[in-house]
């Protein structure tokens, strides 16, 4: 058996709205399969989902109650030439949404400038440092983007000031509202139909309303921020980012042809992946590790030379962000294994982290250890830790965190991730007052788990398949990329690749075609997947284009082997070594004819070890049976190499000459005629032995009294299969026989018939 790491979720199919689907909308049973589980039951629903860009189109940017005071405001800043502050936030959505924003106001002819808090020494959101300092500056009307919601404090100093504030943002808000000139946000407006937005969906919204119409030549800076943000992909932004993707493989803007350049995508068709992978952890590196405007500027240069210096600029502090990331995700792994290992929420904190890139190492301990995770940043200039968390489905850490709100002086984000500044002397306050918060959370909550959208076998899968299940995309959060099972598929090749051998390469094999599997990072699965195995594998799929040639592969996320595994180590050079890596507290190294005592089936009341290392064989298969328990998951066969190896059983003829030189040589002569013989004969020590007490149990030879052994006259006449230690040797032979030389096949099936046959016996 080989243990999944997350326990599979298989949701309920409703048969009759599948059936309809596909009746209807002449599609594929596994594509109506995927529709319904994502909620979309009805045909015209499940219609206007597939072919968003024809059914659906953007709503009125009016719907929102206070647009047409937004737009009379940023009509009036361009007739009197005031001037204007887009103030961002240094993530993607912030960059872009900034960028969107220039652009529709700079059009009407309004004097706009960008300005995008630096982390490090600003945080998150407005500030009252720079909301001062720009109305120092002139600047009449501030339009936030992509923040400002949790900005109670900074909008009253503002209004003091005299300067007007509108906010835009799609964060979570808090009981009380800033006092603003006016809001744009898609969660608060009733009167706006859909709620979803992102920043840079929400500064879209803006630019429409104050253009007159859908500006078109934005879609692709503000469908950066919705994929990057993570916002859920249907209704409005389901066509946002649908058109939104075609206009960014088809844009001319400097900026994103210098980011296709870097990312070696300028053949590519560009997809929501390479928005994901490729330009976000490009745009957000900037913001994490300095100032946020480099992207930004990148994303506004006029010349392509321009936009390239910068987009390398940001792939080099890319690079820097992942060490640093490795480093911090290292040393956090080892705080949480010193003292938090029990905890439901993690809170870590150190004073050498960068506070930049701790949102991704957070969302990597939530992967490994599944709980809501917040990493924190200490200052020990200002007393203060600043930090990011990321929680898991079940725990809204807005909600969680808005409890603390005495101690979290500065805080916002959404369900699934939030950022914080609190003092450094609270950081333990609020570890334990967020798990005391968790103990009412069910204890399902903390179980990974993974939905698994659709079960196939190897036949199943096609390239039609995938044509159809690709119908859906693009993939985001609320519509995930389809997890598929491939289930209980038989192994013909499973091998390490990579330079490192850290990948793992598998060939399935069906009735019909086979399969291709790829797992990054599960190099190390080869030693606990055996050939013979059955295995379940879980992932996605996609084409794989090589050479000319298109065929399906899938890219492994989880993988399980269900039934009992044997491995073959016989012969094998350095096994000990390699089975030594086995965990210990797992593992029964097994031998029958060593001089140390076989390992006990039991330790107190501890339980049946799952996997047994078979060093060598007994002399009876009974004692086998003893050692495959029902507990038992492996059998790793290390018999058969070395010393091991059972010795030829002597011929009749071997017996008939030694018998012959016992009864004739000279007795002063034994020894060394006897050494003459074996050499002659090829007979080993321990042939010689075993002649000697097979005709001693027979007592054809007796000692003599000169000590050496002589032919006993009186020894009535028998045969050698009477003696005990020849009978043991033949039943070795044969176990040799069935055991050692057997295929990985037949070695298979007689470990597993015995251990049925042992399980048969324990519970009848």
């Amino acid at each position: 058996m080989y243990h999944a790491k997350k326990r599979w979720v298989y949701p309920e199919t409703d048969a009759a709205a599948v059936e309809q689907l596909q009746t209807e909308l002449n599609i594929s049973e596994q594509l109506a399969t995927l529709l319904t589980q994502r909620g979309h039951r009805d045909v015209e629903t499940a219609r206007t989902f597939l072919h968003v860009e024809d059914e659906l189109t953007f709503h009125d940017p009016y719907l929102f109650e206070q647009m047409p005071k937004v737009v009379e405001r940023i009509k009036r800043a361009a007739d009197d030439g005031e001037m204007v502050l887009i103030y961002g936030d240094y993530d993607v959505d912030g960059v872009s949404a900034s960028a969107v924003m220039w652009h529709a106001l700079t059009e009407i002819g309004v004097m706009a400038e960008c300005y995008i808090p630096n982390r490090f020494t600003e945080g998150y959101g407005p500030n009252k440092e720079a909301f001062s300092w720009a109305a120092n500056e002139g600047f009449t009307l501030i339009i936030t983007v992509d923040c400002g919601i949790s900005g109670i404090e900074e909008a009253a100093l503002l209004k003091e000031l005299g300067v007007d504030l509108i906010l835009t943002d799609h964060h979570e808000p808090k009981e009380t509202l800033p006092d603003a000139f006016a809001i744009i946000h898609p969660h608060i407006d009733a009167t706006y139909p859909y709620g979803k937005l992102a920043g840079a969906g929400v500064a879209l919204k803006v630019a429409h309303a104050v253009l007159g119409r859908m500006p078109e030549e934005l879609l692709d800076l503000a469908v950066l921020g919705t994929i990057a943000d993570l916002v859920p992909l249907d209704g409005e932004n389901r066509l946002l980012a649908k058109l939104g993707l075609k206009a960014l493989d088809e844009s001319k803007r400097p900026g994103i042809l210098a980011l296709r350049e870097v990312c070696a995508l300028t053949d590519a068709p560009l997809t929501e992946e390479s928005v994901g992978f490729a330009f976000g952890p490009r745009i957000n590196a900037a913001g994490r590790l300095d100032s946020a405007m480099p992207a930004l500027q990148m994303l506004l240069a006029e010349t392509e030379a321009e936009a390239l210096e910068l987009a390398q600029q940001l792939d080099k502090q890319n690079k820097e962000r992942q060490d640093i990331v490795k480093t911090i995700a290292k040393e956090a792994t080892e705080l949480v294994e010193a003292s938090m290992t029990d905890d439901r929420v993690l809170v870590v904190a150190s004073e050498r982290w960068n506070p930049g890139v701790v949102g991704i190492v957070a969302s990597r301990l939530v992967e490994a250890y599944y709980r809501p995770v917040i990493l924190l940043c200490h200052d020990p200039k200002t007393g203060k830790a600043k930090g990011s968390g990321r929680s898991i489905d079940g725990f809204d850490l807005f909600k969680e965190l808005s409890k603390n709100e005495d101690i979290l002086p500065h805080f916002g984000g959404h369900p699934a991730a939030a950022g914080m500044t609190l003092l450094s002397e609270n950081v333990a306050e609020l570890r334990k007052r967020l798990n005391e918060q968790a103990e009412t959370i069910p204890d399902e909550t903390f179980v990974a788990r993974v939905n698994v959208d659709l079960k196939l076998d190897v036949n199943d899968v096609t390239l039609d398949l995938i044509a159809e299940i690709n119908k859906l995309a693009p993939f985001g959060m609320g519509n995930p990329s389809p997890r598929v099972v491939v289930a209980d598929a038989r192994l013909r090749d499973i091998r390490q690749i990579g330079r490192d051998n850290s990948h793992l390469k598998v060939q399935l094999a069906g009735d019909k075609r086979e399969l291709d599997g790829i797992g990054f990072g599960f190099g190390h699965v080869i030693s606990e997947i055996s050939k013979m195995a059955h295995v379940s594998l879980m992932g996605s799929l996609q084409v794989n284009e090589w050479n000319g040639m298109r065929k399906p592969q899938l890219m492994i996320q989880d993988m399980r082997v269900d039934d009992f595994q044997v491995f073959d180590y016989r012969g094998k050079k350095k096994s000990l070594q390699e089975l030594d890596e086995l965990p210990k507290d797992a593992t029964s190294f097994v031998s029958f004819q060593g001089t140390s005592k076989p390992f006990p089936l039991h330790e107190g009341d501890e339980p049946l070890n799952r996997f047994v290392v078979l060093l060598d064989l007994p002399d009876d298969e009974s004692e086998l049976a003893d050692r495959l328990h029902d507990g038992v998951e492996r059998v790793y066969c290390a018999f058969g190499q070395g010393d091991s190896l059972f010795e030829k059983l002597p011929t009749r003829e071997d017996f008939r000459t030694y018998y012959v030189h016992m009864a004739t040589c000279e007795r002063k002569n034994l020894r060394e005629n006897l050494i003459r013989l074996s050499i002659e004969r090829k007979w080993s020590k321990n042939t010689i032995q075993f002649m000697h007490q097979v005709f001693s149990e027979l007592e054809f030879l007796v000692t003599m009294e000169d000590g050496l052994p002589g032919v006993n006259p009186e020894a009535p006449k028998r045969d050698l299969t009477e003696a005990p230690c020849y009978k043991r040797r033949v039943g070795k032979q044969q176990l040799e026989e069935r055991y050692v030389y057997a295929s990985l096949a037949e070695l298979k099936e007689r470990l597993q018939t015995l251990r049925s046959n042992k399980m048969q016996e324990a519970y009848s």
